[in-house]
């Protein structure tokens, strides 16, 4: 039991994307936030999706030093991967990293925040209470179990704002 203890899940580190879906979700063993995680998660983007896209990271600013120095460098690079902090953490940075790093300042971002994992973790507090003594596979089971559910309540409010907008045109 001593040997494996080091393999402790002890949280979560996710992607999401401009509409608060849940793309890919990674645990994090014991060791805390580091920039293996996202550099996993990095990849797996960089694999799924192409040209031009963008990613806001709390400490994005960085973590894209990080990422040109890795084995993942030059792909992102090839892919115009765009790293950007999301505007509530790029509003404690100083004046000039917050020209070159927040989304308002970045052509293509469209209206995003960049804060979607904020928001979703928020919503997914209520999942300690019943995860902290579980099973890993109960904990595995039950976070899938809610976060299924929270993209599919978002699918359909995405569908209903569609519905809605999409016949007001005059």
């Amino acid at each position: 039991k001593r040997m494996f203890s080091m393999f402790h899940e002890s949280s979560i580190f996710i992607a999401s994307c401009q509409h608060w879906f849940v793309l890919l979700t990674c645990n994090m063993v014991k060791s805390g936030e580091l920039a293996k995680y996202p550099l996993a998660i990095i990849s797996k983007l960089l694999a799924i999706y192409s040209k031009n896209g963008g990613c806001a990271y709390d400490i994005g600013c960085a973590f894209g030093t990080t990422l040109r120095n890795s084995s993942l460098g030059p792909q992102s690079e090839e892919l115009k991967l765009c790293m950007m902090v999301g505007a509530f953490h790029g509003h404690a940075h100083n004046h000039m990293c917050q020209l070159d790093w927040h989304p308002q300042y970045i052509q293509g971002t469209g209206h995003t925040e960049g804060e979607g994992c904020e928001h979703i973790f928020t919503a997914s507090n209520e999942l300690a209470r019943s995860t902290r003594h579980a099973t890993s596979f109960h904990c595995h089971q039950a976070i899938e179990q809610h976060f299924m559910f929270w993209d599919a309540n978002k699918y359909a409010a995405l569908s209903t704002f569609f519905l809605s907008h999409a016949f007001c045109q005059p």
